[in-house]
């Protein structure tokens, strides 16, 4: 894992308590469970600068609200914008809404970042 993405687990893994946290790809465990999955999705070529870009998936359990995600996200949006943790800076984008074929709420979030 790139340093870029150890500080998202680092900075969103004391947000959400009680939330299943990983890496690359969702996988499913029991339908009561809530997942937050950090995926790379590439950025800009690798220079002196780097900029890697993620996409932070809130999946949130079934027979939840849309809310549940949501209100998680807009805390996460909020503390990337306060801080960068130990890179040079990370940029959520708008949060965006959809299911999952069982109903379960998801957020994803893109993730811009710089690190040197």
């Amino acid at each position: 894992m790139s340093q870029a993405a150890d500080a998202i687990r680092n900075l969103i893994s004391p947000l959400l308590p009680g939330w299943r946290v990983q890496f690359g790809r969702w996988i499913d465990g029991a339908p009561t469970d809530r997942f937050a999955v950090i995926r790379p999705v590439g950025g800009m070529p690798a220079s002196l600068v780097r900029r890697p870009a993620f996409t932070l998936m809130l999946i949130g359990a079934v027979g939840d609200a849309a809310s549940v995600p949501d209100l998680k996200a807009n805390t996460i949006v909020e503390a990337m914008r306060a801080s960068s943790g130990s890179i040079v800076s990370m940029t959520p984008g708008e949060p965006v809404f959809f299911a999952t074929d069982d109903g379960r709420p998801v957020i994803e979030i893109s993730i811009s970042t710089i690190t040197n």
